[in-house]
Formats: C-alpha cells, sequence, structure tokens
C-alpha cells in the first residue's frame, strides 16, 4: 500500500512539473516577443503608447461620426504590415496595384468586424470598440493578442504585425441592416421586385411554358456570383472569367450537374451548394434564365468564406441549359 502511496506522489510531482515547464515555456516566449517589441518601438516609434495588454498604440484619431459599440458591427478600412514595413494584406485597391500585389480574385473594399461574439482578435477589439465613423488607428498587434474567445490562447500570428485602419460604417442591427441593403438594391435594379420569403429575392428573365417534370432530373447549370457592389467572385463561364480577371486555367468551366430533388435539404447536401442557390434552381426548369439574390443565412453566414466576408448577401445570375 505504501508503495502505491509513494508511486502515486511521485506522479503529481511529476504532472505538477511538466505543467510548469510548459507554462514557463509559454512565459519566455511572450517575454521573448516583449522584448523585440519594446526595442523595436523604441526606434521606430518612440512615441508610441504601449497598453497595459501589450499593444502599441502609433496613433489614433477617434472620427466623428457614429460611434462603435461593442456587440456591434463595424465595416473597416485596413492594412497589415510586418514590422519591416512590407504590406502583407490591404483592402485598398490602389495602394494593391501601386505595389503590384493586385489580383482580381481577391476583394478590395471595408470588410466587417463583428465585436463582442469571440470571432474578433482581442487586440483588434481594443482598439475598434469606442472609434467613431471616420476615425482611424495605426497600431502594433503583438502575437498574444491575436486570439478571439473561440482558440483560446493559441496565437493566429506568430509575429506582431502594424495595423491602420479606419471605420467607414457601424451596424447596430446585421439582419435588418442586410434586409434594407437588399430592398435598395432590388428597387434600383429591379422596381417593384419583392422576395419570396425573408431575405430572398428571385426573378425568371425569360417567359418559357414547362411540361417536364424535374424529379430526380440532373440540370446542366451555367452561372454568375457576385457581390451587391457588382464584384464578381464565381462562374463557370470562361469568358466570364477572363473579362472579369478570375480566370483560372486549370477549372474545366463546363455547366454544373446539379441534382434536383424535391428536398431542399438533400439538395444542398448532393450538390454542396449553398442554400440560396437551390432555393432559386428549386423555381427553375429547364431553359430557364434566372436573378438571385439571398441573405447571408442562405449563403457564408457569419463565418463568411474568403474572399467573401461574413454576413454578405450574394447574388446569382442563373441559366439552366435547355433539355436534349
Amino acid at each position: 500500500m505504501m508503495k502505491f502511496l509513494n508511486k502515486i506522489a511521485c506522479l503529481a510531482i511529476l504532472a505538477v512539473s511538466l505543467f510548469s515547464c510548459a507554462e514557463e515555456k509559454e512565459e519566455s516566449e511572450r517575454s521573448i516577443h516583449e522584448r523585440i517589441l519594446d526595442a523595436y518601438v523604441k526606434v521606430e516609434y518612440p512615441n508610441a503608447k504601449i497598453l497595459p495588454s501589450g499593444l502599441v498604440l502609433i496613433d489614433i484619431q477617434e472620427g466623428t461620426g457614429k460611434r462603435l459599440n461593442n456587440r456591434e458591427a463595424g465595416y473597416f478600412e485596413y492594412t497589415t504590415r510586418s514590422l519591416s514595413k512590407d504590406v502583407l494584406e490591404t483592402t485598398d485597391e490602389n495602394l494593391a496595384k501601386e505595389l503590384g500585389i493586385f489580383l482580381n480574385s481577391n476583394y478590395y473594399g471595408p470588410k466587417m468586424f463583428e465585436t463582442g461574439y469571440k470571432s474578433t482578435y482581442k487586440g483588434l477589439e481594443e482598439v475598434m470598440v469606442g472609434m467613431k465613423v471616420g476615425g482611424k488607428a495605426k497600431f502594433i498587434l503583438p502575437p498574444w493578442l491575436s486570439v478571439t474567445g473561440n482558440n483560446g490562447n493559441r496565437w493566429e500570428e506568430s509575429n506582431s504585425l502594424i495595423y491602420e485602419i479606419e471605420l467607414k460604417e457601424v451596424i447596430t442591427a446585421i439582419d435588418r441592416w442586410e434586409a434594407d441593403t437588399m430592398r435598395m438594391y432590388a428597387a434600383i435594379h429591379y422596381p417593384g421586385l419583392d422576395t419570396l420569403s425573408s431575405h430572398f429575392y428571385f426573378k425568371k428573365l425569360n417567359d418559357i411554358a414547362h411540361k417536364d417534370s424535374l424529379e430526380s432530373a440532373t440540370l446542366n447549370v451555367n452561372y454568375i456570383g457576385r457581390l451587391l457592389d457588382g464584384w464578381v467572385f464565381d462562374t463557370n463561364i470562361a469568358d466570364t472569367a477572363k473579362k472579369y480577371g478570375i480566370y483560372d486555367p486549370e477549372n474545366s468551366y463546363t455547366p454544373l450537374e446539379f441534382k434536383w430533388n424535391d428536398d431542399l435539404e438533400t439538395m444542398e447536401k448532393d450538390n454542396s451548394m449553398v442554400r440560396g442557390f437551390c432555393m432559386a434552381l428549386k423555381e427553375m426548369n429547364y431553359g430557364d434564365e434566372a436573378f438571385t439574390m439571398f441573405g447571408s443565412k442562405y449563403g457564408y453566414d457569419y463565418r463568411g468564406k474568403s474572399p467573401i466576408g461574413p454576413y454578405q448577401p450574394l447574388i446569382f445570375w442563373l441559366q439552366v441549359e435547355p433539355k436534349e
């Protein structure tokens, strides 16, 4: 019995030792970053303010418009740089072109950041919350602040990054903002068009009388996907891809073979397409051409899917090829 207790005690001591070593290793990794960053700031930005979190605030202009509060969303223009000042990412199309890093397949324009919901880096939220529209900030985000509530304390960036951000718009109720944005788009481009259901617009662009049943049919579908500002993010039409600079020679650019089903969930699963796309095709038949627009709850939701940001309404032009 005594030997057993001694063995348990030894294991407990070993576990504590291992935990302490791991904790010490984590602390030493951060302390190394802190020493490097402190030396860098003293040389490059001697007037910068180091906040208790470790974030380095180089410059901030509050702005004069609407204030961004916690649990609200903001559209931001931003540029990130390495400590050597090289641009790593930017929403500024002109800057990207000037530096020779512009890609048609990248989206250039403000990006939405949601605060208070564990989806934005803690360091970014620290600066963003309290800014007003028109406000700008320049700061250094150390890697230990590139964490969200969803990834625990795991650093998503391995190095400190310089951020330059500008708040362009504050959104207090995302669902209402999406609905209003789509309503305004429809009023301009398709006057009189109303939703078929909440956040879902559909309009057939040709007039064909149908007699064919689509039960278990496979449709050949051509499509063009856009954001509401007109930016084309996807298509299976080669000439369109070339026109908008997103052509990829490794893509086949052939009609999508879409398995029609009366059950919407089965349709989604069988075709691996977003729900709004499937909802539109449920309204179509052979030879039909249509416009559809739908909110993010039928698209990529709050996560987004690069290069599409979170809470983005989507537009598709769809064409079902005639029955052979």
